[in-house]
């Protein structure tokens, strides 16, 4: 609390006590108070966080700027300051691939002395997913049965969940999810006329953020042949 001070001054002399005041001196203090920021969230590897919204502002004695710091270490280390981020609220740019921790720093600025308070931290968790590959090219005879489809690598930051997907367009476009083919690994069915591609969507689940990668694609291309037809049924004489 801002206190006044001065000094009583006594002089004794025979006896009498006499007293004198001193000027007083003001000790102000300059109060601050960070507010608050919110909130966490998760995005996918390469997104756009939601602009971060100040639910309180900083308020002090005197007069209030901002600062907005980041780390990517954790919420109590490693932070640096963010370039031009000096409103009361944040908007983080896009392309985000790492989780991404945000504070702000209110400083209250009274007769040239600068107090500090910092806010909460809010935390952008990254859901990051590696479709991996799937293996492999093949063909076939017209109505064979395609060989089963194999998966290594992937990865993901939360719960990982498959799609796998069929096109008789291109690698590029066509593709309409498989009823039921939600394994990692996928074997067609048999008596396939056409030429088909496949992918698979795997999907990273992460605090309710849904995030998905798409792995290679792989061709079964039909080997069809058609036996034409020959002519003519004939007789002839021994030899």
């Amino acid at each position: 609390v801002t206190t006044y001070y001065r000094r009583i001054d006594t002089s004794t002399l025979n006896g009498v006590k006499c007293t004198a005041i001193s000027n007083c001196v003001t000790v102000t203090v300059n109060d601050v108070s960070a507010g608050s920021i919110s909130a966490d969230q998760t995005i996918c590897s390469g997104g756009d966080p939601a602009a971060f919204a100040s639910d309180v502002d900083g308020s002090g004695s005197g007069t209030i700027t901002y600062q907005w710091q980041s780390s990517t270490t954790n919420c109590s280390t490693g932070f640096s300051s963010i370039g031009g981020a000096t409103s009361s609220s944040y908007d983080a740019p896009s392309g985000l691939t790492v989780t991404t921790y945000y504070r702000r720093i209110d400083t209250s600025t009274l007769n040239s002395v600068k107090c500090t308070a910092t806010t909460n931290c809010v935390t952008v968790t990254i859901n990051d997913v590696t479709a991996g590959t799937i293996s492999a090219d093949q063909t076939i005879c017209s109505g064979g049965d395609p060989a089963n489809m194999t998966s290594t690598g992937g990865s993901a930051s939360g719960t990982l969940t498959y799609q796998w997907q069929s096109s008789t367009t291109s690698c590029a476009a066509g593709f309409t999810s498989i009823g039921g083919a939600t394994s990692s690994s996928y074997d067609p069915p048999s008596g396939l006329t056409v030429t088909t591609y496949y992918h698979r969507v795997d999907t990273s689940t992460l605090n309710g953020v849904k995030c998905t990668d798409i792995s290679n694609c792989v061709t079964v291309t039909i080997n069809d042949v058609s036996g034409g037809t020959i002519s003519a049924d004939q007789t002839i004489c021994s030899g």
